[in-house]
C-alpha cells in the first residue's frame, strides 16, 4: 500500500520529470496507432492500389514500433538519471532495493495506462483526420475510415513490450547501484568510451569509406544494392565521430601551448567536458535529422516527380495507340472520330494523329561534334543503351512545331537529356546524316522517361524504313521481344472526363480495333494511389523522426542546464565577470547544438548523388526537381531545427538563471 501511495505521490509531484517521458509516449503511441490502423483497416482495400497501399503501411508501422522502442528506452533513463537522488534517499531511508523497484514498477504501470488512454482519445482523432488528407492525396472516394478492434490489440500490445523492457531496465539499474552510486547518478551524465586516437580515425574511416560508396554510384539499381551497406558506415562513422573524433581533438588540442591563453582555456576545458558527457545524445540527433531529410526528400520527390513524368508522358488529355501496322495516322483519326459518334460524344477536340517510332534501346555516343549510333542491338547492353524515338518531319510539323525542310541525308534532332549543341553529324551504322538544325523546344511530344533520350526528325517515312531495315538484333534479343523498330500510330486529343469510359467502351466493342487508350486524369490518379501512399509515409516517418530529435534536444537543454548552473559558479569563484561566463557558456551551447545539423548537412550531400539514384528507380530522373526539393527540404529542416532550439534553450536559461 505504501508503495502505491508512493508512486501516485510522485506522479503528482514530478510532473517536470515525468510529463517530458509521457508526452514522448503518448506521441509515439498516436503516431503508431494511425499507421497501424489505416493499414489493417478494411477501408483501406477498397482504395486504388488498397494492397499495395496496406504493404507500405505495414512496413511504416514495423519501423514507427522499432523507433518508439528506442525514444522511449533513451527517454526512460533521463528519467532515471533526474530521480536517481531520490531513490538513493530511499535506500538509505531503509526502503531496500525491493521496494525501490516496486515503486518505479508502478510508476511505469500508471504511465503506461495515461499513455493507452490518452494515446487512444488521440489516435482515434487524429487518424480521422489524417486519413481524410491521405485519400485526398491518392485520389481515393471512401472517406469513413473503419478503426479495427485488432489495430488497439496490436498497438497496445507492442508497447506493453517496450515498457516491459523499460521496467527490466530500470530494475537492473536500481538492483546493481548502490545508495552513493543513486545519489551521484544525476551528475554523471552519459557515459561514453574512453577515446583514442586509433578509434577517432577509425571514425573518419567509416565515414570517408560511406561518402565513397555513395559518391561512386552509377545507376540506381547499384545504388540499391549499396545503399545500406553506405547506410550502416555513416551511422558508426557520426557515432565514432562524436564520441572519439572530437574528444581525442579537444584532448590534442590541450597539449599544444595555445591552450593556456585564458580564452582557448576555458573553452576547450568546457568543451571536452561537454562532448564527454553529450556525445551520445548530439549522434543521436544528427541520425534522426539525417533520416528525416532523407525520408522526406525521396518520398517528396517521387510524389511530384512521378505526377510531372505523367503529365509529360501525356500531350492531351487522351493517348490512343494503334499495334496494327497496317493502319496510318489519318485511318485512326477516322476511327476516333466514328468511335466518338457512335458513342454520342462531343467533348473531342484538338484530334491528332502520327506515326511516330518510339523507346528504341541502342547504344550511342557524342565525339568530335558527331552523334554515333550503332544499329546493332545486344541483350547485355541495354542498362547503358539510349533510349531513341523518331518522328518524320511532316508529323512534327502537325504537332505544331516549327522544323526546317529536312532532305533524305538530313535529320534534326533535340536531346531530351543529351546534350547535343555541338553535334553536326549523325552517323547510323554505315549511314551519315547531316544535321540541319538542333531543336530548341519540342511541344506535343510525349517525353520519354530515360536519363539518356534523343529524339531524331528525319525527312520521311522511306528514311524510317531504311533506319528500320539496319537494326539487326540478337538471338537472345529476338526471343524475348524486347527491341523493336516499328512505327505505331499514336493519337492525342482532348476529351472530357464524363466522356471517357464511353469512348472506352465503344472502341472495345470494335472488331477491328488492335489499339490502347488511356488518359492523363487516370494515368495521375493511379500513380498518386502508389505514389500518394509514400508521400503519406514519408510525413509520418518524418514527423516521427524530427519529434524524436526534438525530444533528445530538450533532454540536452534540461542537462546543460543543470550542468552551467554549477560551471557558472566555479567560473565566477576563480574570478571571471558574470558576462565573461555568459558569453562563453552560451557560444559553446549554440556550437554543441548546431554542430547536429551542419553534420546532418554534410552527410546529405555525400548522399545526395545516392539518394537521386534510388528516386530514378521510379522512374523520376529529372535531376533539377531533386534538387529544389533537396534544397527546400533543407532549409525547412534547419528551420524547424532553430525553431525547436529557441523554444528548448528557455528552458535552458531558467535553470542556469534560477
Amino acid at each position: 500500500m505504501l508503495s502505491l501511495k508512493l508512486a501516485l505521490r510522485n506522479l503528482q509531484k514530478s510532473k517536470s520529470s515525468f510529463l517530458p517521458f509521457l508526452i514522448a509516449s503518448v506521441t509515439m503511441f498516436v503516431m503508431l496507432f494511425i499507421v497501424t490502423a489505416m493499414s489493417i483497416s478494411p477501408t483501406v482495400s477498397k482504395l486504388p492500389g488498397g494492397d499495395a497501399v496496406s504493404q507500405l503501411l505495414i512496413f511504416a508501422m514495423i519501423i514507427l514500433a522499432i523507433f518508439s522502442g528506442i525514444i522511449l528506452i533513451y527517454s526512460y533513463r533521463f528519467l532515471q538519471l533526474q530521480r536517481s537522488k531520490e531513490f538513493g534517499l530511499y535506500d538509505i531511508l531503509g526502503f531496500g532495493k525491493g521496494r525501490i523497484m516496486s515503486v518505479s514498477s508502478l510508476e511505469l504501470l500508471f504511465s503506461f495506462l495515461m499513455t493507452v488512454a490518452i494515446g487512444s482519445l488521440v489516435g482515434v482523432a487524429l487518424s480521422k483526420v489524417l486519413f481524410l488528407i491521405f485519400v485526398r492525396m491518392i485520389g481515393g472516394k471512401y472517406f469513413d475510415l473503419v478503426l479495427s478492434p485488432q489495430a488497439f490489440g496490436i498497438v497496445i500490445f507492442v508497447f506493453a513490450v517496450i515498457f516491459l523492457l523499460l521496467l527490466i531496465q530500470g530494475a537492473f539499474i536500481i538492483w546493481k547501484s548502490s545508495s552513493l552510486d543513486l545519489l551521484r547518478e544525476e551528475s554523471k551524465g552519459e557515459r561514453e568510451p574512453r577515446s583514442n586516437g586509433f578509434v577517432a580515425f577509425l571514425g573518419l574511416a567509416f565515414l570517408i569509406a560511406g561518402y565513397v560508396i555513395a559518391l561512386r554510384v552509377s545507376n540506381p539499381i547499384q545504388a540499391l544494392l549499396n545503399f545500406f551497406l553506405a547506410v550502416l558506415l555513416v551511422i558508426l562513422g557520426t557515432y565514432f565521430f562524436y564520441i572519439s573524433f572530437t574528444i581525442w581533438y579537444l584532448k590534442w588540442r590541450k597539449k599544444r601551448d595555445s591552450y593556456y591563453k585564458p580564452h582557448n582555456f576555458i573553452t576547450i576545458s568546457s568543451m571536452l567536458y561537454r562532448m564527454k558527457q553529450n556525445a551520445a545524445g548530439l549522434a543521436n540527433i544528427t541520425i534522426l535529422l539525417t533520416m528525416t531529410l532523407v525520408t522526406v526528400v525521396v518520398t517528396s520527390g517521387i510524389f511530384i516527380g512521378t505526377s510531372q513524368y505523367v503529365n509529360q508522358s501525356f500531350p492531351k488529355e487522351a493517348k490512343i495507340v494503334s499495334y496494327d501496322s497496317s493502319v496510318r495516322a489519318n485511318q485512326l483519326e477516322d476511327q476516333v472520330n466514328t468511335a466518338a459518334k457512335q458513342a454520342g460524344i462531343t467533348s473531342i477536340s484538338h484530334l491528332t494523329a502520327v506515326r511516330p517510332v518510339t523507346d528504341v534501346l541502342l547504344n550511342g555516343q557524342i565525339e568530335n561534334n558527331v552523334i554515333t549510333i550503332s544499329p546493332k542491338a545486344q541483350i547485355g547492353s541495354l542498362s547503358s543503351a539510349w533510349t531513341l524515338d523518331f518522328i518524320t518531319q511532316s508529323d512534327l510539323k502537325k504537332l505544331g512545331n516549327a522544323v526546317p525542310n529536312l532532305q533524305a541525308h538530313q535529320v534534326a534532332v533535340y536531346g531530351f537529356t543529351l546534350n547535343t549543341q555541338s553535334s553536326q553529324r549523325l552517323e547510323w551504322g554505315d549511314k551519315k546524316f547531316e544535321i540541319k538544325t538542333q531543336l530548341d523546344s519540342v511541344n506535343n511530344f510525349p517525353r520519354p522517361n530515360a536519363e539518356k533520350s534523343l529524339l531524331i526528325v528525319v525527312a520521311d517515312e522511306s528514311v524510317l524504313d531504311s533506319m528500320q531495315k539496319s537494326v539487326q538484333l540478337d538471338e537472345k534479343m529476338k526471343e524475348s521481344g524486347l527491341q523493336s523498330f516499328h512505327p505505331m500510330v499514336q493519337a492525342f486529343f482532348d476529351i472530357s472526363k464524363n466522356d471517357q469510359d464511353k469512348l472506352q467502351a465503344q472502341f472495345n466493342k470494335l472488331p477491328t480495333s488492335n489499339v490502347g487508350i488511356s488518359f492523363r486524369s487516370q494515368a495521375v490518379g493511379q500513380a498518386n494511389s502508389f505514389i500518394g501512399s509514400f508521400l503519406f509515409i514519408g510525413f509520418v516517418l518524418g514527423i516521427s523522426f524530427i519529434l524524436g530529435a526534438a525530444l533528445i534536444i530538450y533532454y540536452k537543454q534540461i542537462s546543460e542546464g543543470q550542468q552551467d548552473k554549477r560551471s557558472y559558479r566555479i567560473l565566477q569563484e576563480i574570478g571571471l565577470s558574470k558576462e565573461q561566463v555568459n558569453k562563453t557558456i552560451k557560444s559553446q551551447v549554440k556550437m554543441i547544438f548546431f554542430m547536429p545539423i551542419i553534420v546532418t548537412v554534410i552527410h546529405f550531400t555525400f548522399a545526395y548523388r545516392m539518394i537521386s539514384e534510388l528516386i530514378k528507380l521510379f522512374g523520376i530522373i529529372d535531376n533539377g526537381l531533386i534538387l529544389v526539393i533537396s534544397f527546400i527540404s533543407i532549409l525547412v529542416l534547419s528551420l524547424m531545427y532553430y525553431l525547436i532550439y529557441r523554444i528548448t534553450s528557455k528552458i535552458y536559461s531558467k535553470i542556469v538563471e534560477r
